[in-house]
This record gives structure tokens, C-alpha cells and sequence, in this order.
């Protein structure tokens, strides 16, 4: 083959295996694999053309390192699939919504408000509203988030994006709700 297109092809092949690598980098597992499927097929197309001692042992090597990237791809695991709630409308919360609740949900929120009547519970607006994870801005300014499922303290306050809190309930609606169930 021509030294000066043999040196092309080969400077080809090698840029797509940096682009490769970078896919790899990127957990890109579709991308990488496409890659690896299209720079294999030019190796083969280059493979038989190679003349001469040099050509022969630069395929080689070309062979040896797109080898390898089969090997960083096969590592690699498919990207997950969003959840279905992540684009589901957000749960406008208001009274009606609260009072859907069980009564021992509330119950247990009541518990965790401890008495303290100028407090205000916030919602998460995302999940189905079954068990919502919660908020509880106490009369000091204190703010607590509960898990929807355990009601123990969460670690982290819940976001405060819009449509991702409901709007505020006082002490006093949620335990009529209560006394209504």
C-alpha cells in the first residue's frame, strides 16, 4: 500500500481510538461500542493492504490496542432508565390531598410536629402521595425532613426547587384533619 495513505488511515484509525477512549471515560457504553464496531471494520479494511515488515507491524499494534477497547467496553454498564416518576406532574398538595392520607400517616406527622403549634409541614410534590416524605418548619426557624415511609429524620433537607414543596400546612390543619378521620 502507499506509505503516504497507509500513514492516513493509520492516523485515522488512531484518532478514533482517542475518541473512543473518551467515550470509555465517559461511561458511554452505545457510543463506545458503535465506535469500536466502526474502527474494527477499517482495521480489517487496512489489515490485508499492509506491505513490507513496518506496515505489517504497525497493524499489528493498531490490532493489539483496538483488542483492548473491547475489553473497556465489555466493563461498561448500560445507562439506567430514568424512573417513570421523575417526569410524572408534581402532587399539588391541599387539604383534600392531605385528608387522603392514612390516618396513622398523620398520626405519625402530628407526633413528629410535638406539639408545637406554630409549626408548618411542607410535602414533597414528587412520588405517587402515598407515603410523602416531609418537611416540618418548627417555631424556632428549625426546619426537619422525615422520611414518607418511617417518619425518622432524614439526613438532608428535602430540595426546595419549585413544584418540589408543597405549600405550607399549619399545626392546626393538620390535626383537623385528623380529628375528621
Amino acid at each position: 500500500m502507499d506509505p503516504d495513505k497507509f500513514r492516513q488511515s493509520r492516523q485515522a484509525i488512531n484518532q478514533m481510538y482517542k475518541d473512543i477512549n473518551i467515550l470509555i471515560d465517559d461511561k458511554d457504553l452505545e457510543a463506545s461500542a458503535e465506535g469500536y464496531e466502526i474502527i474494527s471494520s477499517k482495521l480489517e479494511k487496512l489489515t490485508p493492504q499492509a506491505e513490507g515488515e513496518i506496515q505489517q507491524r504497525s497493524v499489528k499494534n493498531l490490532s493489539l490496542k483496538v483488542d483492548a477497547l473491547s475489553t473497556f467496553i465489555s466493563k461498561l454498564k448500560p445507562k439506567k432508565k430514568s424512573r417513570s416518576t421523575d417526569n410524572a406532574e408534581p402532587i399539588s398538595w391541599d387539604e383534600k390531598q392531605v385528608g387522603q392520607l392514612s390516618k396513622l400517616f398523620i398520626k405519625k406527622i402530628t407526633e413528629n410536629l410535638a406539639e408545637d403549634k406554630a409549626a408548618t409541614v411542607y410535602f414533597s410534590s414528587t412520588g405517587k402521595g402515598i407515603r410523602p416524605s416531609y418537611q416540618i418548619k418548627f417555631s424556632n426557624d428549625r426546619i426537619k425532613a422525615y422520611s414518607g415511609s418511617s417518619h425518622s429524620p432524614l439526613k438532608k433537607m428535602l430540595p426546595s426547587e419549585e413544584n418540589k414543596l408543597s405549600q405550607g400546612f399549619s399545626y392546626e390543619t393538620i390535626t383537623s384533619i385528623l380529628q375528621k378521620k
